[in-house]
């Protein structure tokens, strides 16, 4: 049943992948990746819901790991980040500045921007909702709404 689905939605999920990717040679290999855990995982999947929002989930945590896994500059904490900034030129130097400043914005706005970085380490959303001490169903929602908050924030400020 799932591998039709996944034949029937092959063009979409390419699309969804082009969103994510610059080229085309990464939005084949995240659309691949995306239908590889959706195949290993298929035993997850409720054939009671819709298969566009989960495959989305899936494509969307799958760029998330991928991008922070083959990511230049990987830091634990700001303190880290800015012992780094030493190695990058002018512009990336600014860039950085700007995404650590956008970050403590939303951080002093919403505590979801901690619950967002936490997932973005490599936690689990039961590892953060134990270290919190909230259900894992708010920490689904914290993340999903830090994640908007960011990108909000992010966008706002390539416009100006």
């Amino acid at each position: 049943m799932l591998n039709s689905l996944v034949k029937e939605h092959y063009q979409w999920i390419m699309q969804s992948a082009f969103k994510y990717c610059k080229n085309r040679m990464d939005a084949e290999d995240l659309a691949e990746e995306t239908i590889l855990k959706i195949l290993t995982n298929k035993h997850n999947y409720d054939g009671n819901k819709p298969f566009k929002p989960w495959c989305s989930v899936i494509m969307l945590n799958t760029y998330i790991t991928e991008y922070n896994h083959n990511s230049l500059i990987r830091f634990d904490d700001e303190d880290k980040a800015k012992n780094a900034v030493s190695v990058l030129d002018t512009e990336q130097q600014v860039r950085l500045s700007e995404m650590l400043g956008i970050i403590n914005n939303c951080r002093a706005k919403s505590c979801s921007v901690d619950c967002v970085m936490m997932y973005a380490d490599g936690y689990s959303y039961d590892e953060i909702a134990c270290s919190k001490a909230i259900p894992v169903g708010t920490v689904r929602s914290r993340i999903s709404y830090g994640r908007d908050m960011l990108r909000k924030y992010i966008d706002y400020h390539k416009v100006k």
